[in-house]
């Protein structure tokens, strides 16, 4: 706990967090689908667009696995805010080792409004 008159550096932690997930997490990609060129009342096919990332992708927890909102094959990935030009959403495709997944929810560590990482449970 801090101690009275001082307050928990989020700038700091976030620095930690990306530094980490840099260290350890590869180079990946976040695909989001947006609206065709065409006019608004008929824009097209979407066009999948590509936003590079670092993350890091671990396993969940065995005791955190139901088998229905967590699956076993479900992973954990930590994606770093830093040069991400979008906010990850449950619309988006991370890949993953070149296979694209599905993103189930997404838990932003924003404290202070500082955004330290994005949790993303992503399904292949």
């Amino acid at each position: 706990m801090a101690a009275q008159g001082q307050s928990f550096n989020y700038l700091r932690a976030q620095a930690s967090a990306l530094r980490l997930i840099d260290k350890f997490g590869p180079a990946g990609a976040i695909v989001r689908d947006v609206p065709g060129s065409g006019p608004e009342w008929n824009p097209g096919e979407p066009v999948p667009t590509a936003h590079t990332c670092t993350m890091a992708v671990l396993k969940f927890d065995n005791k955190d696995i139901d088998g229905t909102l967590i699956k076993a094959s479900d992973k954990k990935v930590y994606i770093a805010p830093k040069g991400l030009s979008v906010v990850p959403a449950t619309t988006d495709k991370p890949i993953i080792g070149a296979v694209s997944h599905t993103v189930v929810r997404v838990m932003p560590l924003n404290p202070a409004g500082i955004n330290v990482y994005f949790e993303v449970q992503a399904r292949a």
